[in-house]
């Protein structure tokens, strides 16, 4: 299919499509005259990569992660890859809250209130 149907079928537009390849996300393939032709199977893989970017993953993990979920038997090694991520964040979330419970002392402390 040409790179507007595919765009078309997963809601996406033509430059998210150009960037994943740019990206080495998706590799379609050239027609005679140079068009991109892609398969029934990259619809599956772009929903992929945009549930991937919709989990706020960068695009180098993006990349590691859609270069595994690829290859056969992959669902380990991409599970442990998204487990770590997840752990990162995790992470960060709870640097977060301490931050915030922080700020928060400091402006009852400013304000008088408790």
């Amino acid at each position: 299919m040409s790179i507007s149907e595919l765009a078309h079928r997963c809601r996406v537009s033509t430059r998210s499509l150009r960037y994943y390849e740019e990206q080495g996300l998706l590799l379609p393939s050239r027609n005679a005259v140079g068009h991109r032709r892609y398969r029934a199977g990259d619809a599956v893989c772009v929903g992929f990569i945009q549930r991937l970017y919709g989990a706020g993953l960068p695009s180098d993990l993006i990349r590691t992660v859609v270069q595994e979920w690829k290859r056969p038997d992959s669902a380990p090694r991409v599970e442990a890859l998204l487990r770590t991520r997840h752990a990162e964040l995790s992470r960060e979330v709870e640097e977060l809250r301490a931050k915030v419970t922080g700020l928060e002392a400091l402006l009852r402390a400013v304000t008088g209130t408790t």
